[in-house]
């Protein structure tokens, strides 16, 4: 869960340090005092798309950082462990955007990339932003949600349908490539055919560049070594030479052996350093009489590596991709040299691409479509909480010729409502109201919750459209969602405000220069104040202050 988010020079924040709570937490103010700022700051530091807009005038860059409380069985501990972020039962995100557009961001101090802080902060996060239930217009989230909501029965599944996919399309292609007239076919034979003959007049071997810049390396050098290699052998073996000196002391400690141990040891010690020494000695000159310099290999070597360069210059970073390259368009130039009879055969490739692609696609579309019928049981159970007790919903699944190898498999889903008894279901684009939508989309978000394991949610106005006692039942089931997960809500409404265990205020004030934002958390004796301001009224309002404490008492029954 969110245990601290600190936010600095974002639109109108200065500096914000806000320590959160389990439970259900509501954030309140006046319309513009900085809650949705609040919330990008959120979607800023979890790797969402951020605009230099944001940062606050006059400053250089603006940053945020969240500070998580993993519990055991967190969805985000198996990635972090695999990308060796790790830091136990606390995580730290952290996100800066200067004003030249550069994003400086970290997982636990340690410096990734924004693709990656979203792929985490995926997996800590769901925040369901200002107008977000409106995507339910939208019949393409709704296969979405239910993929989302059967995520383990599915995932995988999904993942080999895709792959299937790729190779009916990659056979597709094929086959357009082959009957893309004759012309076009032998111009690009033609092209393969120059490619293959340059690469196979190098016929380059994995491996063998190292070899040859080693060689390189002492063919120009081989003066030098030739040098090393004479000198050496002079120190060791001309007269004076360390050999010579080592035969002295040798028969020094000879001669005095036999009168001490430790003198006997020495003795034994330096035979054996001027056998060794010797056996140096010989392999300097074996190596010094077989040294020798050709300069026409040398010259071979130096053409040898500039053609290997030529090549990679063309077709791959490193020999081993060059011979990749080779031999992809070897067997492209084997289909479209035999094209006719080519035709055929992938005819019949890609015809059995579509069916494997048919056969999985159908069995995800099983699997949603068990899902689909769980998923709408669940909503439904949440939604007769919410002030629809008559409420009825159903997937209407469309399947797709699989043939199109479309992105979804064989499936389109509509997701049909009737909120009136009596009423047959029809597409909520037809029949929801704004209020009825934002109750549908929280009641989904609550029956996901337990499916994908995320431990904080975050709500922005999803109250619009809802009021009187539809409110309270919304109110109690966020607060009974909250037993479950971390909810935060940005809310206008003094019912849900009344449900929360902690309320948040943002508000704003003016100097001589600029407008701050402030967000803190209220004390119990703060909110009867509160909410009396969200219904209309004030402090000195005494109808509207007996109102705000029976809310708060009744929510607390």
């Amino acid at each position: 869960m969110l245990t601290r988010l600190q936010v600095t020079n974002i639109a109108l924040i200065d500096k914000s340090d806000i320590a959160f709570d389990a439970g259900f937490s509501v954030l309140t103010g006046e319309t513009g005092a900085g809650k949705s700022i609040l919330i990008e700051s959120v979607s800023f530091v979890l790797g969402e798309r951020a605009s230099r807009e944001s940062i606050r005038t006059g400053a250089e860059k603006a940053s945020a950082e969240a500070t998580f409380l993993l519990s055991a069985d967190s969805p985000v501990r198996a990635y972090l462990s695999e990308q060796q972020l790790d830091n136990g039962d606390e995580l730290v995100l952290y996100r800066e955007l200067s004003l030249s557009g550069r994003n400086v961001c970290r997982v636990n101090g340690v410096l990734v990339g924004t693709a990656e802080l979203k792929a985490i902060g995926d997996l800590l996060v769901d925040l369901h932003g200002q107008h977000a239930h409106q995507s339910l217009l939208n019949p393409e989230t709704h296969l979405q949600l239910i993929d989302a909501y059967a995520k383990s029965d599915v995932d995988g599944l999904k993942t080999r349908v895709e792959e299937a996919r790729q190779s009916a399309l990659q056979a597709e292609r094929a086959l357009a490539t082959l009957k893309n007239g004759l012309r076009e076919r032998e111009r690009r034979v033609d092209a393969i055919r120059f490619q293959m003959k340059e690469i196979d007049a190098v016929s380059p071997v994995d491996g063998e560049e190292e070899q040859l810049e080693a060689d390189r390396l002492r063919m120009r050098n081989a003066e030098t070594i030739s040098e090393g290699l004479n000198a050496a052998y002079d120190a060791l073996f001309s007269e004076g030479g360390a050999l010579s000196t080592l035969t002295d002391a040798r028969e020094a400690l000879n001669r005095i052996g036999e009168f001490d141990e430790s003198y006997r040891k020495l003795s034994e010690r330096t035979d054996e350093a001027y056998y060794s020494l010797e056996d140096v000695a010989y392999e300097l000159r074996d190596g010094r009489d077989a040294f020798r310099f050709d300069p026409d290999l040398l010259e071979q070597t130096e053409s040898r590596l500039a053609a290997l360069q030529n090549l990679k210059r063309k077709y791959g970073a490193a020999i081993a991709d060059i011979l990749a390259y080779r031999e992809k368009i070897e067997n492209e130039y084997r289909i479209l040299s035999d094209g006719d009879n080519q035709i055929e055969t992938l005819e019949k490739a890609y015809r059995e691409a579509v069916d494997t692609f048919g056969t999985l696609a159908k069995e995800l579309s099983d699997r949603r479509k068990a899902a689909a019928k769980k998923l709408m049981r669940e909503t439904i159970a949440e939604l007769n909480g919410m002030g629809m007790p008559h409420a009825a919903m159903e997937t209407a699944f469309t399947e797709i010729p699989k043939e199109q190898l479309a992105e979804t498999g064989i499936d389109e889903a509509m997701f049909l409502l009737s909120a009136n008894r009596g009423e047959p279901v029809k597409p909520l684009i037809k029949v929801a109201s704004g209020g009825e939508m934002s109750r549908i989309m929280l009641a989904m978000k609550a029956a996901l919750s337990d499916a994908d394991r995320i431990e904080t949610l975050i709500f922005d106005e999803i109250d619009t459209g809802i009021s009187g006692m539809v409110a309270n039942a919304v109110a109690e089931k966020m607060r009974a969602l909250g037993r479950k997960r971390q909810v935060l809500c940005v809310t206008h409404l003094p019912q849900i405000a009344a449900y929360a265990d902690a309320q948040y205020v943002a508000y704003k004030y003016s100097d001589a220069e600029k407008t701050h934002s402030i967000t803190r958390r209220l004390t119990e004796a703060e909110r009867p104040k509160e909410i009396a301001r969200i219904m209309g009224s004030d402090e000195n309002d005494a109808a509207a202050m007996k109102h705000a404490k029976q809310l708060l008492e009744a929510a607390k029954k």
